[in-house]
């Protein structure tokens, strides 16, 4: 059961051994001797130039750009490296920022390291980056621990325990929806989104959150400049969360840089936002609007990168669609794609990942 990579890899961030501007169609990532095993992962998340696989012993490994300590090791590395400091947890979820890394534990704990310096992490503001993986503190009025984290640019949001959300980092542009008093100088690093509970999925954007409730009530927050907030793109930044709409069976919400997706149980794909690209997947007539992706159904699992998608189809199919200058859709060049469009034809694909400008995905 092989791993494959494609797309951006300027800092040797597909751990394939070498670093290239683009990597125009998948190419097996060879795990000799980095104690990982394909068959074994269970997730993969990625930044500008950093990516973390997680397995299911727990273990969390990296490769690629580790400027601001992104990778809690002591340096870059091209090949996977297991992050030692986390080897005595049981991890079980991972998410990458631009240049920040988070990391959950079975029992709720959180780690995150990298830049600090727009209080992304949720750390004092004397951190304002760091190599060493550290548990995010919060009073127990907040959170008994947490059960999902999201990363985006230059911010952060958690579901914890109780199904409230808590949030980190910059809101300049309102995607901590903790409203319009929100000043960057004097603020708490961790903040939680007031009269907000029930959430089931979160995702963040480049400068926007979306979240999905248990009921189906789908709220976003943030930057709306292309219409990503699901919203008419002349409303600039919302400082709330703003119900966009409501579907009962919504299972999860998706983010790029500037579009958001949602999945439905039938494996129906909504999107919206930014089409510069075709991230949509589909021509809009009003790209703000949620609409189905036309005749793609019976989708299993879906993931967005800054401004490229990717879905694994319940046949295990993949399909890749949008932003395509590093190779990010695997098509062997870089023409944008439209609408989703199959590649790895030949192969049946167990789970696919779309990082901010690289995928990979693991092959039957």
């Amino acid at each position: 059961m092989p791993l494959y990579a494609w797309g951006a890899n300027s800092y040797g961030q597909l751990g394939l051994g070498v670093k290239a501007d683009a990597q125009l169609e998948p190419r097996e990532v060879h795990l000799e001797g980095t104690g990982l095993r394909a068959e074994n992962i269970v997730e993969i998340s990625g930044g500008a130039g950093h990516t973390l696989v997680l397995d299911n012993n727990g273990h969390v490994y990296c490769c690629g750009w580790n400027m601001k300590g992104q990778l809690g090791l002591s340096d870059d590395t091209l090949k996977f490296e297991q992050i030692e400091i986390l080897a005595g947890f049981k991890i079980v979820h991972v998410s990458c920022g631009w240049d920040f890394s988070s990391a959950l534990t079975a029992c709720g704990k959180l780690f995150v390291w990298g830049n600090n310096a727009y209080l992304q992490l949720g750390l004092s503001k004397s951190i304002t980056c760091t190599g060493i993986p550290s548990r995010l503190h919060v009073s127990q009025k907040l959170a008994t621990g947490f059960t999902r984290v999201s990363c985006g640019l230059r911010h952060m949001a958690m579901i914890t325990k109780e199904d409230a959300m808590l949030v980190a980092g910059t809101g300049s542009k309102g995607q901590l929806g903790i409203g319009d008093d929100y000043n960057d100088d004097g603020y708490m690093s961790i903040s939680k989104v007031p009269d907000l509970e029930g959430v089931k999925s979160i995702a963040a954007g480049q400068n926007h959150t979306v979240c999905l409730k248990s009921d189906g009530t789908v709220l976003t927050w943030g930057e709306n400049k292309h219409g990503q907030l699901g919203l008419d793109s002349a409303k600039a930044n919302i400082f709330v969360p703003t119900e966009i709409f409501s579907d009962e069976s919504l299972e999860q919400v998706a983010a790029g840089w500037t579009h958001t997706a949602a999945l439905t149980s039938s494996g129906e794909v909504y999107t919206w936002g930014r089409n510069s690209y075709g991230q949509l997947g589909a021509q809009h007539a009003v790209s703000h609007k949620p609409e189905k992706i036309p005749a793609f159904r019976d989708v299993v699992q879906l993931s967005c990168g800054s401004e490229h998608n990717l879905a694994v189809s319940k046949d295990g199919k993949l399909f890749t669609w949008g932003w395509n200058e590093h190779g990010n859709c695997g098509t062997d060049d870089t023409d944008n794609v439209f609408k989703p469009k199959q590649i790895l034809a030949n192969k049946k694909v167990k789970l696919a990942f779309a990082c901010i400008g690289h995928s990979f995905a693991i092959v039957e």
